[in-house]
């Protein structure tokens, strides 16, 4: 059972690496949908997770990188922080700096988003069920940032009223 669970777990972990942002991006939208009625700390971890794991595919999939390569560089950037991943993926895709793309509110919120996901997975604990939602919504707008920046279908539609 353990050695079928490591091989699971490497399996997903290749197959991820390999994936064009495209299909990781369908599969983001897809466990995004089911967190939706989740509480705050799930929706929190659910979306933080979706930044990190789009940037590491954009910088992965960077244009002008050889697929067959993607493997290699999804090591070197397996373990990097979620912060320098976004930067990093929007510099490599011809956007601006994080807190000038998203906004320095937005972007000054997704950082405390990373810490807070961070103290809720690896310390056991809970926020104010009032704190998350403007930590989710900055994670959601970097996200879209994102997703604009690579030319991706857009996540979420955002009201007109936010476009202006």
């Amino acid at each position: 059972m353990l050695d079928e669970l490591r091989d699971e777990l490497d399996q997903l972990r290749r197959t991820y690496a390999m994936s064009k942002p495209s299909a990781r991006l369908a599969a983001i939208r897809q466990r995004l949908s089911r967190a939706e009625g989740e509480s705050g700390p799930t929706r929190l971890i659910t979306t933080v997770s979706a930044v990190e794991a789009l940037a590491r595919s954009l910088v992965v999939h960077a244009p002008g990188r050889p697929p067959a390569t993607a493997h290699f560089r999804y090591q070197q950037v397996r373990n990097k922080q979620p912060l320098d991943l976004v930067e990093e993926a929007l510099r490599l895709h011809g956007g601006k700096l994080p807190a000038e793309q998203v906004g320095t509110q937005a972007w000054e919120l997704f950082e405390l988003a990373v810490q807070a996901r961070n103290l809720v997975v690896h310390e056991c604990t809970t926020l104010g069920q009032d704190k998350y939602p403007p930590m989710v919504g900055a994670a959601e707008r970097v996200l879209e940032a994102m997703v604009e920046v690579a030319g991706l279908l857009r996540v979420v539609e955002r009201p007109a009223a936010a476009r202006e």
